[in-house]
């Protein structure tokens, strides 16, 4: 539950003499980079799932290393070790980019004086939660939004301190287009509002979010989730798979028995509507693409891997169906749960009859 007063909201902000970054991601090694080249002094603490993720060929605790950023890696941010290792933040800007951790209000007030702050990518009080470019291409959306806000105790429900809004290319259709103009956006966003607090205190008018307006999305996981049920409606289809394409392994579903993955599609209503009892069969077979009958109309498929992402367009025969059975799809639905190590190990039992 939300505790926020208004006696206390963040009035201003500022000077800032260093930065604190929790969590991982490509925007958290960027504004490493750039508090390094402005002579800013910069600490990370991390939890293992982030430590241990890779970017660009390099995992996070190795570039800590080599850039020589002072860094902690801790399974709780209640851990002792992260006191001695912040020291006094009075003055430092404290931002949560994804951290791993759930934290407290004893932990907000002791070891960042009530002014730590999180970067939300999506509209706030709506679209609360994880998992946000694939729940906003499923949706449909291409506002971009750069939001700052207090860290509270709930889940992204504190004040908004800064916000921005952007609109997405119209050419953006995968996480990885999203993914990239959001690193931009919210890079110079957050640089931004660090060098205009920078050296000397500065008011900001903080605003508190409206219960009524909000909504929240779970975390998702391309294993779990990434199911396509071809009762779908055609864009709900097209969505769906779009939503777990690159930098994701692709949205799965079955070919003879055996899991698939696809990735680039499109639709195109060129060869008729077709029924839904239709919907999954590979009708015709392009030079590099497949034709696939869904309810109302045609999904293009250019990318078909195997489990261990081996593209085998050639091994593909017209008249085959894609299916995903309904117990997977049941299982679909499930919510993926994350801890500071990682993911909670799941097991489905899961055939094809």
């Amino acid at each position: 539950m939300n505790q926020l007063t208004h006696s206390n909201l963040i009035k201003e902000y500022g000077p800032i003499v260093g930065i604190v970054l929790l969590g991982g991601g490509k925007i958290l090694r960027q504004i490493c980079l750039w508090a390094i080249s402005q002579g800013v002094p910069v600490k990370v603490v991390t939890a293992a799932r982030h430590a241990n993720e890779s970017h660009d060929g390099e995992i996070l605790s190795d570039f800590l290393s080599r850039m020589r950023i002072s860094n902690l890696s801790v399974d709780d941010i209640a851990d002792e070790k992260v006191k001695g290792f912040l020291g006094d933040t009075t003055s430092h800007f404290c931002l949560s980019l994804g951290a791993a951790w759930i934290f407290k209000e004893q932990v907000i007030s002791d070891l960042f004086h009530n002014r730590l702050l999180n970067l939300h990518g999506t509209r706030l009080p709506q679209n609360r939660g994880g998992g946000g470019t694939s729940w906003q291409i499923m949706m449909g959306n291409k506002f971009g939004f750069c939001v700052l806000h207090r860290v509270d105790g709930g889940v992204d429900t504190g004040e908004l301190v800064a916000v921005d809004e952007f609109l997405y290319p119209a050419s953006a259709r995968k996480p990885i287009d999203y993914d990239n103009t959001f690193l931009e956006k919210n890079l110079d966003f957050v640089i931004n509002f660090i060098e205009d607090h920078r050296f000397e205190s500065k008011p900001v008018n903080s605003i508190q979010q409206s219960e009524y307006f909000s909504t929240y999305w779970p975390r998702l996981n391309t294993d779990i989730n990434g199911w396509i049920d071809w009762s779908s409606d055609a864009s709900e289809i097209e969505r769906l798979i779009c939503a777990f394409d690159d930098n994701y392994s692709g949205a799965q579903t079955y070919l003879n028995g055996k899991r698939v993955r696809l990735k680039s599609v499109c639709l195109s209503p060129q060869d008729g509507s077709f029924h839904s009892y239709q919907s999954g069969i590979i009708y015709r077979k392009g030079k590099k693409w497949l034709c696939v009958a869904v309810k109302g109309s045609t999904l293009v498929v250019e990318g078909i891997y195997d489990e261990n992402g081996k593209d085998i367009f050639s091994t593909i025969t017209i008249g085959d169906r894609f299916v995903t059975p309904r117990s997977v799809l049941d299982s679909a639905t499930e919510r993926p749960i994350y801890t500071p190590k990682g993911m909670k190990r799941r097991v489905f039992n899961i055939t094809m009859e």
